[in-house]
């Protein structure tokens, strides 16, 4: 064989394993003002999931995830694995403003902290809380900080 077909074959092999090793894109997740997953729903009745994380209490294992309506509005929800028992969690300041940002309490694996804005633009109320989700049926929702965007 000579040098330049086994050169060939190896570089042609090289770059199929590369390619075949990037994750594919994954597709998105559609709910409903339930916190259902329907991926048939059509984009004036749909919120798409923008964060999702599984959680155990109380030796029962949960999902925490949230979905953005398309004018940004969210949703925010708690499950059993799979969108089985589907409900939104009643905490009006976390549902009534933009939610910029969730991620887990690195202090209390069933808490996550929730950055929500109050509204568009320059100079409006920013607040931080830790959503407790140790007992599902009865969240606790604790403000750790507040600030005006452009400061």
């Amino acid at each position: 064989m000579s040098k330049t077909k086994l050169f060939s074959g190896l570089t042609l092999s090289l770059i199929i394993a590369l390619f075949s090793s990037y994750p594919t894109v994954a597709q998105e997740i559609y709910i409903d003002n339930n916190c259902k997953q329907n991926q048939q729903l059509n984009e004036f009745d749909r919120f798409t999931v923008f964060y999702k994380s599984q959680f155990q209490t109380k030796g029962q294992t949960y999902w925490f995830y949230s979905g953005r309506y398309q004018d940004g509005s969210p949703i925010v929800c708690i499950s059993k694995p799979g969108f089985k028992q589907a409900k939104p969690l009643n905490i009006k300041q976390i549902q009534s403003g933009y939610i910029d940002k969730i991620s887990k309490d690195p202090r209390n694996k069933t808490a996550f902290l929730v950055t929500v804005r109050e509204g568009n633009g320059s100079y409006v109320p920013i607040f931080q809380y830790r959503l407790n989700l140790s007992t599902p049926s009865k969240p606790a929702l604790t403000k750790l900080r507040s600030w005006t965007s452009g400061e």
